[in-house]
């Protein structure tokens, strides 16, 4: 069964990016679009990718994802102001550790095991890169009653 993915940026300049499962070569293709997609904007952004349902990647994946990484390591520490990334699973975890550990992420990143933190660290980031009305709109809007993103 494939993955589902969900890219939230309907808070922009906050993106969430959600995959529920393993993503297949499609799925995972237009993961790396719609993130190329972000970094066209031209704007500064925050972004959490919410991986608590994810699955384990097949072993090409996190290599093509170097790859991205690479090719866009200039855009990425420009516009990405940093990735929160939830994760609970411990080989998740491992398997992410791992893929850090040999290939850096360009920008400011942090793993988290809840929304509420990944939530605090990018708004944090938004204030220190002078985005204060940003964060303050974001978190107003999460703080709406009914209102849910984790």
């Amino acid at each position: 069964m494939s993955a589902r993915l969900t890219f939230d940026d309907s808070l922009w300049p906050l993106v969430i990016f959600r995959p529920t499962g393993v993503m297949t070569y499609s799925q995972f293709d237009e993961f790396l679009a719609r993130s190329s997609s972000f970094l066209e904007r031209g704007e500064p952004y925050v972004s959490i990718t919410d991986a608590r349902q994810a699955g384990m990647p097949p072993l090409d994946q996190p290599r093509r994802l170097s790859e991205w990484l690479d090719a866009n390591a200039d855009l990425l520490r420009e516009r990405v102001l940093c990735n929160a990334i939830v994760v609970t699973s411990a080989a998740v975890r491992l398997s992410m550790s791992l893929v850090f550990h040999l290939k850096p992420q360009p920008m400011p990143h942090r793993a988290m095991s809840d929304m509420e933190s990944a939530l605090e660290y990018a708004l944090d980031k938004l204030r220190e890169a002078g985005r204060v009305a940003d964060a303050e709109r974001i978190q107003r809007h999460l703080a709406t009653p009914g209102f849910h993103v984790g």
